[in-house]
């Protein structure tokens, strides 16, 4: 091996360190250093690499993508400069917010050039895979604990219990769930929240819903285990999605479930006929409802959602919604609303009417409905749990529609290559940019390492899946031998 060869095969094993331990600090808190430190290591190596490579004409199917997402940066920077009324807040904002993204935006499509060439692709994704089966199975390993030991003493209490989860005191299950939906869960496990670990238990899935549709398909098998193994890798995600217990992420999930149901029914369509293929529709769409039955039985804030949308609607009558520690409404059987159930709808609403008020932003920030808020009631407040609805008010309409031309934009990338290849990378794409675009309506996720991790998959599996290189042939392994 030459001493240039060898030099260059070092630096990709620095690299591939670097962005495992980068992936896997990424959602832990108060790692916030660290994750910069490792996303400026990650760059550097993998962007002195390309450039030795000189790689040419990958760009040309993500063009568009590319194009879109650059003019939103131009643009978040001229409303930052030239609308917002806090230029300084908001330049703040854009270095320690949508830069860090950038960054991890372009380590993900170096990383992918890097592996192409190298030709570790299958490595890099499986290394991305086993992180996020760890993630969930420490998630189960630590819920399984919870609820074994509240089971041999059900009148021990393990923390507080702020969300009403609508099982009798001195059951088990009561205690198992006051672990899991306290206020405490950074405390034992990896994130802040139920929230934030969803995120990964659903990424996980994906994968795994990646891996199906090419063995129901087209007969490849990425992941070197066998069908009892991908079964019981299921189970490990969808006990830990079950263990967080996030409606959003249900109704993601459902999305993407159906996303997988359509595509496999297509690939199935010469077989089925055309009643067959009505018919198979048909039951496919049964599987959101299904979805929802689940989120529904397993959840208590469903049982008064209903009655909380008039009252949080009414945005002129009840204000709670712009200060957090203001009393909420009551319902009409003269409980208090559901904290979670009434702020969403009503900042959604409210964060929407403020929206039009300002086309054009107040300058791009993750608390803009906040400084809003502030500027016209006076009063203190966050963000307004919907992502879109963030990038609206910060950037103006104009950049919403940029953001998610954005995001339509790869998903095309990925629904093509996928018609042409049916490889993992297009597949897992497509169900990454369809979970993170559904998800961001209801949840304020275009924010922190959140934005910076769909960023980072987004670039690095458009890169792996415009190129030939790794795929694997019908009816074999993409393993290595």
């Amino acid at each position: 091996m030459s001493a240039v060869g060898g030099t260059t095969q070092a630096l990709q094993w620095a690299g591939l360190i670097f962005l495992v331990l980068l992936f896997g600090v990424w959602p832990i808190p108060h790692t916030i250093s660290l994750r910069d430190l490792l996303l400026l290591l990650v760059v550097a190596t993998f962007g002195y690499l390309v450039l030795r490579a000189r790689p040419s004409e990958w760009w040309r199917e993500l063009a568009w993508p590319l194009g879109f997402y650059v003019t939103l940066t131009f643009w978040i920077v001229i409303v930052a400069l030239f609308i917002s009324p806090e230029t300084a807040w908001s330049l703040g904002e854009i270095r320690g917010q949508w830069l860090k993204g950038m960054f991890a935006l372009v380590a993900g499509g170096l990383a992918a050039l890097v592996f192409m060439r190298a030709g570790w692709l299958f490595r890099s994704l499986m290394i991305l895979f086993c992180i996020l089966l760890l993630h969930a199975l420490y998630v189960d390993a630590v819920a399984l604990k919870g609820f074994f030991e509240t089971w041999q003493d059900p009148t021990a209490r393990l923390g507080p219990l702020p969300l009403h989860v609508g099982v009798p005191l001195g059951d088990p299950e009561y205690h198992y769930l006051t672990l899991l939906r306290s206020y405490e869960w950074g405390q034992v496990m990896l994130t802040e929240g139920p929230d934030k670990s969803n995120l990964l238990s659903n990424l996980l899935l994906y994968f795994l819903l990646a891996e199906l549709l090419q063995r129901l398909t087209v007969h490849r098998r990425w992941l070197p285990v066998g069908n009892v193994a991908l079964v019981a890798m299921f189970a490990v995600a969808l006990y830990s999605i079950h263990v967080e217990r996030v409606r959003n992420g249900f109704f993601e999930v459902s999305m993407v479930v159906l996303l997988f149901g359509a595509l496999w029914l297509v690939a199935l369509r010469r077989y089925l006929g055309g009643s067959g293929l009505a018919l198979a529709f048909g039951a496919l769409l049964l599987l959101p409802v299904a979805v929802g039955y689940v989120s529904f039985a397993t959840d208590a804030r469903w049982q008064t959602f209903w009655q909380t949308v008039p009252v949080a609607l009414d945005t002129q009558r009840h204000t709670a919604w712009l200060n957090l520690n203001s009393p909420l409404p009551a319902l009409p059987s003269g409980e208090p609303v559901n904290r979670s159930n009434y702020m969403r709808i009503a900042r959604f609403k409210g964060g929407a009417e403020l929206a039009l008020e300002h086309p054009l932003g107040v300058g791009y920030g993750r608390n803009a409905f906040g400084h809003i808020v502030k500027q016209k009631y006076g009063v203190a407040a966050s963000h307004s749990h919907s992502g879109l609805i963030d990038m609206a008010l910060g950037v103006g309409v104009p950049g919403a529609l940029l953001w998610c031309a954005f995001l339509l934009s790869v998903g095309v990338v990925a629904a093509r290559r996928y018609s042409r290849s049916h490889d993992l990378p297009s597949t897992l794409l497509l169900f990454v940019v369809t979970g993170y675009g559904v998800r961001m309506v209801f949840d304020s996720i275009v924010r922190d390492h959140m934005l910076q991790m769909f960023l980072f998959l987004a670039a690095f599996l458009a890169v792996l899946s415009t190129s030939r290189l790794g795929r694997p042939q019908a009816g074999t392994s993409a393993a290595p031998t």
